[in-house]
Parts: structure tokens; C-alpha cells; sequence
């Protein structure tokens, strides 16, 4: 690389290292729409998400520009990855991986009824594929939206052990520049080299926002990594270190640093008398004092089995400290036999809950039962999630698929689940919460070199 763009890459990296990244506003950005997420899962694996829509991420890159007017100026100094910046910048470790040249150019695309679709960008390694691409009309096609998209070798076999996310709209697809991002996640997957990606779109929208008409072509994708580039780049820290909150054992086994991410596994003892979800506040500090934070858009953590989970912060592989210290003061936990919600749907009656009176009434929207939390102080979706719901025989209801919303007045989220059009058997419903925003407090400061 010349001399010149070496300095650029410098300016660009220290100006980025002065970023705070400010909370995405999910509550006004969540009536804009959510990015649909597919998931292949192994039996007992769970992959708890963070989605960020085009909205989402829209808001985050505007209040960034606003808060750091310096970076701003220096994201087209960065030659030819000016549009891939921009759409990671929430994100220290996938920035410097493109401020290092861990980005491969692809450049492939397909091209049906004046609608090309092209695969500017990927960036990969042993853990995740962050694709970049674009969507581009010739023939006066304007509100497209991805409606499915699918990662398979070159017969078309799926990858397995994935996780999935992707989608957004492009406004206007004549001539358009802009460029969409997709995520694939590997556990235990062994990536191939030759690879083929399948795109589904669809065009216009309804009053409520959703995609109008799904177009007939499938645009195919077909490119190759090189696995060589990525193979065993990693730092592994076997911890084995266990710390007490509140009573509470939780053992932090090991840090994995990988170019697009960094992996803490967790484990909680068997004997704790509450279930813990996750981390408030989980962070990597360097000699300097700066931080590496959770992943604000994409998956933040995934069971490995009953009592331990992986938990993911944003990468500094490419930072090389000379010292690193892992810390955390809260976690979010409850009483283990809070953990199961008990409705009576017949009456719309609260059978049984957590005893901090967060979960007010339930209550029913068309088919959907809706279960609503008081907010509390914290603000945001308050980090409430539920597994699948279970009737009284013991069987799961629907697909296992909800939503959460934000309702202003009153200071409310609302969980909705399909119910009443399910075919459960009569009776009270068993529904158990994955994560729930009541924490125990402590300290932990980890050093891992």
C-alpha cells in the first residue's frame, strides 16, 4: 500500500478510536420495521439477537455523525471501502478489519428484468461472514426489498449450524449506490471455499410497510474465499476464573479473539439459586482505558447447554494490547422459580409471574396473546424475552415466533406470540422467560495479559 493511503488508514483509526457510540434509539426506530432473521439451529441451542433495521441503523449512523464530526471527515479517506464504513462503523472490530485490509472484494453479480444484484464485499473468518451488496435497477424498479437470502456450496447444499440475518429496503433502485449488509454465523460449520449466494426480492409495500410483491427470479450469487486468509487467525485466553455476585457463582472460562468478533464463554453454577441471562455491562479495557463493548447488531449471545453460554463483544484482534482486562458489574438474573409465566387464557388472568409485579396484564390483539411489562427505569425493550409457549399436555404452541414492541403511553412493552389460532389444548399456558431485565450487582475485573 503507498505511503499516502498508509496515512490516511492512520488519521482514519485514530479518529475512530475517539468514537463513543451512542445507544441505538430502538423505540422510535422499532415502528419502522425489523430485519427478518433465519436461523438452522442444533437441538438445545438458543441464539439470543439484537436486530437492526435499515431505520435502526440509519439512526445510529446519524447520531454518530452528529457526535463525532472528526470520524465523519475521515470515513472517505479509507480508499475504495468508503460505503463498507459507513454501514460498520457502529462496529470497532469489523472497522478495523476493513482498516486493515481483511475485507476481499467480490465484485459478482446477477441480473434479472433490469434488476442487478451484486456482491460488492465480504468479510470473513472462522466465526462470521459479513456480506456486502448491492441492488440496482435499469428498468425503473424503485422500492425493492430482500425477501429471502440463502448461503449454500455450489450445489445448492445449506450450510449447516448457521445463523442468518439480513434485509432492509432500497427507496429508489435506479442507479442506486447504496449498499445492504447480510450476516452468516458459523458454529461448527466448515466453511467451503467456493461458495453461492441466492437472493429473493420483492417490490413495493403496503400502508402497514410490508414488501407487496414477491418477484418471480432468484438472483444467484457465485464467489470464492480464501479460506488461507482467515485460517487460525485467533487469540485464545483459557480464564477459568470465578467471581460471586450476590451469592451468584459465574466462572468465565475462556476469551476467543477473532478478527470479526471476540467470544466469552460463561458458566453458571449449577447450584445458583437464580438463572442468570447475560451480561449489563460486559467489557473489554485495554492499558489505555479504551473499551470494546457487546455487539449492538447481530447475535450478543448463544447457549452451548443448560448452564453455559458464549457471549460476543466487538473485536480487537487487529489492536494488539499490551494489556486487556475483562469486567463486568451486573447481571441480569432471577429467582429460578420465577422464571415460568402462568396465563389463564380463557380469562386473561395472570396465574403466575415474577414477584416484581414488571408483568401487568395480558391480553389479546386478533390471534396474538399479548403479554405486558411495565418499562421501568431503564428504558429501551427492558431485555425481556420468552421461550415457546407450552399448553397444559406439555406441547408447544405455534412456531415460536413473537414480537416485542414499545408502547409510549404509560411506559409499556408488549410481547405478542400467536395463540388463538394454534390449536392448544384448553387450559392455562406455561411460557418461560429466556431473559428478563432484574439484575444482581458485584465486580469483576479479569486481567487476560
Amino acid at each position: 500500500m503507498h505511503n499516502a493511503e498508509e496515512g490516511k488508514l492512520t488519521k482514519a483509526q485514530a479518529a475512530l478510536e475517539h468514537i463513543e457510540v451512542p445507544e441505538l434509539q430502538l423505540d422510535q426506530a422499532i415502528s419502522a420495521g425489523m430485519s427478518k432473521g433465519k436461523r438452522k439451529k442444533k437441538k438445545n441451542l438458543l441464539y439470543i439477537w439484537t436486530f437492526a433495521a435499515a431505520a435502526i441503523l440509519m439512526l445510529a449512523f446519524t447520531a454518530m455523525l452528529r457526535t463525532s464530526e472528526t470520524f465523519a471527515s475521515y470515513v472517505t479517506l479509507i480508499p475504495g471501502m468508503e460505503r463498507i464504513v459507513e454501514l460498520v462503523r457502529y462496529d470497532k472490530g469489523l472497522t478495523a478489519a476493513v482498516e486493515n485490509d481483511f475485507a476481499l472484494k467480490i465484485g459478482v453479480s446477477d441480473e434479472h428484468d433490469g434488476l442487478k444484484v451484486t456482491l460488492d464485499s465480504v468479510i470473513v473468518d472462522e466465526q462470521m461472514m459479513v456480506m456486502f451488496y448491492k441492488i440496482d435497477s435499469s428498468g425503473g424498479h424503485k422500492e425493492i426489498s430482500v425477501e429471502n437470502l440463502r448461503l449454500t456450496d455450489t450445489a445448492g447444499n445449506t450450510l449447516e449450524e448457521t445463523v442468518s440475518s439480513f434485509g432492509g429496503w432500497v427507496e429508489d433502485a435506479q442507479n442506486n449506490e447504496e449498499l445492504l449488509q447480510a450476516r452468516y454465523e458459523f458454529y461448527g460449520t466448515k466453511l467451503p471455499e467456493n461458495l453461492q449466494l441466492s437472493i429473493e426480492l420483492a417490490e413495493g409495500r403496503t400502508e402497514d410497510g410490508q414488501p407487496l410483491a414477491k418477484l418471480d427470479d432468484t438472483w444467484v450469487l457465485p464467489f470464492s474465499i480464501d479460506k488461507d486468509a482467515f485460517q487460525d487467525k485467533k487469540e485464545v485466553f483459557e480464564v477459568n476464573k470465578t467471581v460471586v455476585f450476590e451469592g451468584q457463582k459465574i466462572t468465565i472460562e475462556k476469551v476467543s479473539v477473532y478478527p470479526t468478533r471476540i467470544g466469552v464463554t460463561a458458566h453458571f453454577d449449577e447450584g445458583n439459586s437464580k438463572q442468570i441471562f447475560g451480561f449489563e455491562d460486559l467489557t473489554l479495557v485495554d492499558e489505555t482505558g479504551e473499551e470494546w463493548a457487546a455487539i449492538n447488531n447481530g447475535t450478543t449471545a448463544r447457549h452451548m447447554d443448560e448452564y453455559s453460554k458464549e457471549f460476543f463483544l466487538q473485536s480487537n484482534f487487529f489492536k494488539k494490547p499490551e494489556e486487556l482486562h475483562l469486567r463486568f458489574n451486573s447481571l441480569r438474573a432471577l429467582d429460578k422459580d420465577e422464571v415460568e409465566i402462568i396465563v389463564d387464557t380463557d380469562k386473561l388472568e395472570i396465574v403466575k409471574a415474577p414477584s416484581d409485579g414488571r408483568l401487568q396484564k395480558v391480553g389479546r390483539e386478533e390471534d396474538n396473546l399479548v403479554l405486558n411489562f411495565r418499562r421501568g427505569s431503564e428504558g429501551g425493550l427492558g431485555n425481556i424475552s420468552l421461550d415457546q409457549a407450552v399448553d397444559q399436555t406439555g406441547n408447544e404452541i405455534g412456531d415460536g415466533s413473537q414480537s416485542v414492541r414499545s408502547s409510549g403511553e404509560g411506559g409499556f412493552v408488549e410481547v405478542l406470540f400467536p395463540y388463538f389460532d394454534e390449536g392448544a389444548a384448553p387450559g392455562p399456558i406455561t411460557v418461560k422467560l429466556n431473559d428478563y431485565p432484574a439484575t444482581i450487582k458485584g465486580e469483576a475485573n479479569i486481567r487476560l495479559k
